[in-house]
C-alpha cells in the first residue's frame, strides 16, 4: 500500500469562517527514536488526530490506561486532551499515517469512544486504511488544495470511520455493554435503580458506575435520564392522544411534576410547549443512527 509513497508532512491553512470539518495535516512517519512522545494535556495547537499503525508497535495513554497500538491499529483523539503516546522501550520502530482536523469531528470521536474506545483496528477489507492513504496521496499531488475538496474528502471519511464504529464492531458484550442494554430495555420501569443495575450485571455500584462513564462517557444514572428525556420527546411528537401524564408514567416517571422539572432542565422549555413547537409538521421523522434491534425476550439472559 505505502511502497511507492514518500515519507512527507503537509499542513494546511484556510481562510475562511465556515464551519467546516477539515483536513489540517498530514503525514507518513517513521519513528525509531525513544525520545518520540507527544503529551497532548500541555500541547497549544487544537485539532483532532487519528493515527494509523503500519508497522511496528507505539503505545497510546487514555483515561489513564495505557494501550498497544499494533499494526493496523487506529486511534483517535483530541488535541489537547487527557491522553499521550510514545514510542515505548520495546519497540524499536513505528510506522505511521496520521491525520490532523479541524475541531469540527469532536462530536463524531465522542461517539466513536462511547462505541469502540480510543483505539480501533481497522482491517484491509474496511477499506478504511486504502481511504486513509488515498487522502495522503490526493495531499502530496495538491489535489485538496480548496476548502471544498479538502472537505469533501475528510466528511466521506469520516462518515465512513463513524458508521464502521457504530454498525460494524459486534464484539461479545460485555457486563458494561449488559448494563446499558438492559437500561435500554427496562428505562420505563420507575424502581429501575443503580442498585437493581449492579445486582444484574454482577458488578459494584463504584465499579459499574466507573466503568460505564469510561466506555460511555457518562454514568448510568444520567444515560437513563437522557434515553427517558429521548424517548418523551418521541412520545410527545408521535401522538397527540398521550396526554403528558401518560409520557411521564411511560418513560419511568410517576410524578408527573416531577417529569416535568427534569424535561425543562433538559430541554430548556415544557414538556407541553415542546409538544407545540413540534406540531408545525404534518410528519416527524425519528432518523436513528443506527439499525434498531427488536427486542427478544431473554437475549441478554
Amino acid at each position: 500500500m505505502i511502497e511507492h509513497l514518500p515519507h512527507r508532512a503537509i499542513g494546511y491553512q484556510f481562510n475562511t469562517d465556515l464551519p467546516f470539518l477539515t483536513l489540517k495535516g498530514c503525514g507518513l512517519h517513521y519513528i525509531d527514536s525513544h525520545t518520540y512522545s507527544w503529551d497532548n494535556r500541555t500541547r497549544p495547537d487544537q485539532h483532532c488526530l487519528i493515527q494509523y499503525c503500519v508497522d511496528g508497535e507505539g503505545a497510546l495513554e487514555f483515561d489513564r490506561i495505557n494501550h498497544p497500538v499494533r499494526p493496523g491499529d487506529a486511534f483517535i483523539v483530541d488535541i489537547p486532551g487527557e491522553n499521550r503516546y510514545w514510542l515505548p522501550k520495546h519497540s524499536s520502530h513505528w510506522e505511521v499515517l496520521y491525520l490532523e482536523f479541524s475541531k469540527e469531528c469532536l462530536s463524531l470521536i465522542w461517539k466513536i469512544h462511547q462505541k469502540a474506545g480510543p483505539i480501533i483496528h481497522l482491517p484491509e477489507e474496511s477499506g478504511l486504511p486504502r481511504q486513509m492513504f488515498t487522502i495522503y496521496e490526493q495531499a502530496l499531488n495538491n489535489e485538496l488544495d480548496t476548502i471544498f475538496a479538502n472537505s469533501k474528502a475528510t466528511y466521506s471519511l469520516w462518515m465512513d470511520l463513524t458508521a464502521y464504529a457504530l454498525t460494524s464492531l459486534n464484539n461479545e458484550p460485555s457486563k458494561i455493554d449488559n448494563a446499558k442494554i438492559y437500561i435500554d430495555q427496562n428505562y420505563p420501569r420507575e424502581d429501575l435503580s443503580l442498585d437493581l443495575l449492579a445486582d444484574y450485571v454482577g458488578l459494584s455500584k463504584s465499579n459499574l458506575c466507573r466503568e460505564f462513564r469510561r466506555k460511555f462517557g457518562l454514568p448510568p444514572g444520567q444515560y437513563l435520564k437522557n434515553l427517558r428525556i429521548s424517548q418523551a420527546c418521541r412520545l410527545l411528537t408521535l401522538d397527540a392522544d398521550y396526554t403528558v401524564q401518560d409520557v411521564a408514567r411511560m418513560v419511568g416517571y410517576p410524578d408527573n411534576n416531577y417529569f416535568g422539572k427534569v424535561f425543562r432542565a433538559a430541554k430548556g422549555i415544557s414538556p407541553d410547549r415542546y409538544r407545540k413547537q413540534s406540531v408545525q409538521y404534518d410528519i416527524v421523522r425519528t432518523i436513528f443512527e443506527t439499525p434498531q434491534d427488536i427486542f427478544t425476550p431473554g437475549l441478554i439472559e
